[in-house]
């Protein structure tokens, strides 16, 4: 599943950890997915950015939540890719405010965690 449907597909995000944001590190990150039939988390794999912070992304995507799956009405287990652009200090408004640019990390601030 492409990086934004399964954005679309996510009702909960978790915020980076403290020192992950507060580097000063941009670029992109790169995350594979392997979401449970209830929507969990089971398993994360990055497979593109700087090793300093590839690890944080993929510990805050594991506890993320998605829409549940269905096949022939019954929940199933699928895989995506999640694609981030690191962003931290500098970032402008236009660049947040463009639904083309893959999420960065100041959208992770906690007030901004979509819950559906």
């Amino acid at each position: 599943m492409s990086s934004d449907a399964m954005k679309a597909r996510a009702t909960q995000r978790v915020d980076l950890s403290g020192p992950a944001k507060q580097r000063d590190i941009r670029g992109d990150v790169g995350v594979d997915v392997l979401v449970g039939p209830d929507g969990a988390v089971i398993c994360t794999a990055g497979y593109l950015g700087h090793p300093m912070v590839l690890k944080d992304v993929e510990e805050a995507v594991r506890r993320w939540k998605f829409k549940p799956l269905k096949e022939n009405n019954k929940p199933v287990a699928f895989v995506g890719s999640l694609h981030f652009a690191l962003c931290n200090i500098g970032c402008t408004e236009a660049a947040l405010d463009d639904p083309s640019r893959s999420m960065t990390l100041v959208e992770l601030i906690p007030s901004q965690i979509v819950s559906n």
